[in-house]
């Protein structure tokens, strides 16, 4: 689309026709060395090097190792990926298959809350994509990032503690700071010695 836009912008600012400077942007862009293969687009579709208005030094078939190419095609695509995911923050799905989620409201009002309290077991587990079953039978196929697992947050030997109860808390022991020992030993001289003078 690059290529597309930059021709009908260049069309349209020098008054040339639409089609002819787009067959010129795309010659342009088959016969440039690409940023990854390193070799033209047209020599790999064809392999022979395309005849221009210049003369060619080396007319006829051209021997590209495919294989090297395809490592370094690989290789410029798992770093893209990786960049991607950094930048998106994409981490590995923990969510197994066993687990218990709770899944987003495809619809919510006002009061409601982000997730379903409807609890679901994950049956399936592929690249994220989720295959959940309800305790009624019924099957729902969700990305991770609309679930959320289930965590045990409170005991279940768990017993209410009264207000009562919660108000008779042990206290701490107290003791002064360290930095006023100083002052606190000198005012007890002080009052030592003025008990004697009496």
């Amino acid at each position: 689309m690059k290529l597309i836009n930059k021709a009908m912008a260049t069309a349209a600012y020098l008054g040339h026709d639409f089609n002819d400077e787009l067959q010129s942007a795309i010659r342009a862009h088959n016969s440039a060395a690409h940023s990854i293969t390193k070799v033209p687009p047209e020599e790999l579709m064809f392999g022979r090097k395309i005849r221009r208005w210049l003369p060619l030094l080396n007319p006829g078939k051209v021997n590209h190792n495919d294989e090297h190419i395809n490592i370094r095609d690989r290789e410029s695509k798992i770093k893209g990926k990786q960049n991607e995911d950094r930048r998106r923050g994409a981490k590995q799905c923990k969510i197994v298959p066993g687990d218990t989620v709770i899944v987003e409201r495809q619809t919510r009002s006002k009061g409601d809350s982000r997730f379903d309290p409807k609890k679901y077991i994950v049956t399936e587990q592929k690249k994220g994509n989720l295959v959940l079953t309800g305790s009624d039978g019924q099957q729902l196929r969700r990305h991770v990032s609309q679930t959320k697992l289930v965590h045990e947050w409170r005991n279940p030997n768990y017993k209410h503690v009264s207000q009562e109860q919660a108000t008779k808390r042990q206290t701490r022991e107290k003791k002064l700071p360290a930095y006023l020992e100083d002052y606190v030993r000198l005012i007890e001289i002080e009052k030592s010695s003025r008990d004697t003078l009496k």
